[in-house]
């Protein structure tokens, strides 16, 4: 690739970054300049295609997307799970494409600013609704006025460029780079706990304390940072807690006796996940699964049988699917499936285990995919492939140092 083109299509990559948080205003833009870009590269003679798959972690998925095809070959099914087999292949392409983006350093700054971006719309959105941030309650039909993005994914936008403001932090040596990016770590940690993602809160938790536990030299050594990211964190938690206490503690609810109730009672997951597990018992297809129509069709089925008639209105016209992208490729291929997509984690943990960062970003992934079928949806699959580039090129940049 010459040099003109190789700016050219790190400047298109830049751009599929910086809205791929804001998705809300551009929502087809990240999938053309990313078909622009798989046109360069089928110009461009030096495109390392064996290199690419060498990679460990592109052939756990190119296994998996053979499975899945010879599966739905042999059940005559293709046409049924036609849209499960593209989100894969539509996977391993924006790996690639990202894979042949030579400084992958700007694709970082320009994610981080699109992150900023869509936060400080939506701050600002908060404040045009109600002045007084304390007193306003995240919940119900604000959300959706106010959130640029989905508040599941701005949450876990926010956690994941905070994690590379930790990660630049540690290499900074200048002053001015280590008040900028402790700017910005104090910046996203408070929106975090004032946003409320309960499934970002949850994910920050872990990663704080695996950073705290591999990095406890340097935070021994930085009390200073410590004790004011501490400081930062209680006072966000204190300015949301009204909107925290309604979506962790559900205190709307004065009926319920005790906290367990309270979740079984308003937590969607809690009974999409149990009428999961009852068709994976009761088709017993353990081995090859159901499909991706039929378990779709086999959980509608559940929710018309709920005693809450309108609780049941609510989860068909959704149409919620397993909300775990794991228990959904055991329903829809089976025990191979599940196994062939978890080797794709042991992989990643592996591959990239030297790198603190890289463990966080894939840890990140993990319990993301845990609590959603990131898979089923555009957005999530090009965060998915954007996070396993960006770790693999952190593993590389260690090993240049």
């Amino acid at each position: 690739m010459n040099k003109k083109l190789d700016q050219i299509y790190l400047a298109l990559g830049c751009f599929v970054c910086l809205f791929m948080p804001l998705t809300s205003y551009a929502k087809a833009l990240p999938n053309i300049i990313s078909i622009c870009m798989f046109l360069i590269l089928l110009i461009a003679k030096e495109t390392s295609y064996k290199n690419f798959i060498k990679e460990s972690f592109i052939k756990p998925l190119i296994l998996f997307l053979a499975y899945i095809i010879l599966l739905s070959l042999f059940n005559l099914s293709t046409l049924k799970d036609y849209s499960e087999i593209l989100n894969i292949i539509h996977l391993i392409s924006l790996i690639f494409i990202f894979y042949n983006i030579k400084n992958k350093k700007y694709l970082i700054n320009f994610f981080v600013l699109g992150v900023a971006i869509s936060s400080l719309i939506t701050i600002y959105k908060i404040l045009l609704l109600n002045q007084n941030l304390h007193s306003l309650v995240l919940a119900g039909a604000v959300v959706e006025e106010v959130f640029v993005t989905q508040r599941l994914y701005l949450g876990l936008f926010i956690l994941i460029s905070l994690i590379f403001c930790v990660d630049r932090l540690f290499k900074s040596n200048k002053k001015t780079n280590i008040i900028f990016n402790l700017t910005l770590i104090v910046f996203f940690s408070s929106l975090i706990f004032i946003f409320s993602s309960r499934s970002s809160i949850i994910i920050f938790l872990v990663v704080f304390l695996t950073l705290l536990i591999y990095k406890r030299r340097f935070f021994l050594k930085q009390k200073v940072y410590l004790a004011t990211f501490c400081f930062i964190l209680s006072v966000s938690i204190i300015v949301s807690w009204n909107t925290l206490e309604k979506r962790f503690l559900y205190s709307d609810d004065r009926e319920s006796k005790d906290l367990i109730s309270k979740i079984v009672k308003h937590e969607p997951r809690f009974l999409i996940w149990k009428f999961s597990f009852e068709i994976f018992s009761e088709n017993k297809n353990y081995l090859l699964g159901l499909g991706n129509k039929q378990t779709q069709d086999l959980l509608i089925g559940k929710y018309s049988k709920m005693e809450n008639k309108k609780r049941s209105s609510w989860f068909i016209e959704r149409e919620f699917n397993t909300h775990n992208q794991f228990l959904d490729f055991a329903l829809n291929y089976g025990l191979i499936g599940l196994i062939l997509f978890a080797n794709l984690f042991i992989k990643l943990f592996f591959s990239f285990k030297k790198n603190i960062f890289a463990v966080s970003l894939i840890l990140t992934l993990l319990i993301f995919t845990s609590l959603e079928n990131a898979l089923n949806r555009q957005i999530g699959i090009y965060l998915f492939a954007f996070l396993i580039i960006i770790s693999a090129d952190f593993i590389k940049q260690e090993a240049n140092e």
